[in-house]
């Protein structure tokens, strides 16, 4: 599917993340039992969304347009953003204090703007 998409020279943001690459992103590091998992950038289509709702919680929150711009109560994120506007979604994640785990490209975070942040941090 991404391979005809690249081939077709297909330019979108949307992407579904294979369950497998899900599952192991759980693995390391799974939501907390009772954590209010928030998914802001999926569907009902998408791995996360299917996954989360099945094994950790039926009433996560996915679906919803605003997420930068809205606050959102939430214990655990996990998602795959749209690359476009990583950054912002970056730093709101930061800015939130909660635990977000972010499906991005390798070199995300060396092109992040506030890469001393991070580190900081860690």
């Amino acid at each position: 599917m991404i391979k005809q998409a690249l081939i077709s020279g297909a330019k979108s943001d949307e992407w579904y993340t294979p369950v497998e690459v899900v599952r192991t992103m759980l693995d390391v590091y799974p939501p907390k039992n009772g954590d209010r998992v928030l998914m802001p950038f999926d569907t009902d289509k998408s791995n996360f969304v299917k996954v989360i709702t099945k094994e950790y919680d039926e009433n996560a929150v996915y679906g919803i347009t605003d997420f930068m711009t809205n606050t959102y109560d939430f214990d655990y994120l996990i998602t795959n953003p749209p690359y476009s506007n990583k950054d912002e979604i970056i730093a709101r994640c930061i800015e939130s204090g909660k635990p977000c785990v972010l499906v991005l490209p390798i070199d995300a975070l060396g092109g992040y703007k506030d890469t001393n942040y991070i580190a900081k941090q860690t």
